[in-house]
């Protein structure tokens, strides 16, 4: 019987969409002279589309095992 933690997952999207976030932000960012709130928002961005993602890649591999 294996456990939860043996079984393999698939990638993880956080630290992609953080990466994506920060890059665009930066970009927004200098074109309108506010580097700092635009990449902040960008890594709250990608944050939260990464977790969701993940999120929902982790329900569908726990519903296929069953």
């Amino acid at each position: 019987m294996k456990n939860k933690k043996d079984k393999e997952t698939g990638p993880l999207f956080l630290p992609i969409f953080m990466s994506i976030g920060i890059s665009v932000g930066v970009a927004i960012g200098a074109a309108i002279n506010n580097i700092p709130v635009c990449m902040s928002v960008g890594v709250a961005i990608g944050v939260g589309l990464g977790a969701l993602i993940d999120a929902k890649n982790r329900k569908e591999s726990d519903n296929s095992d069953e």
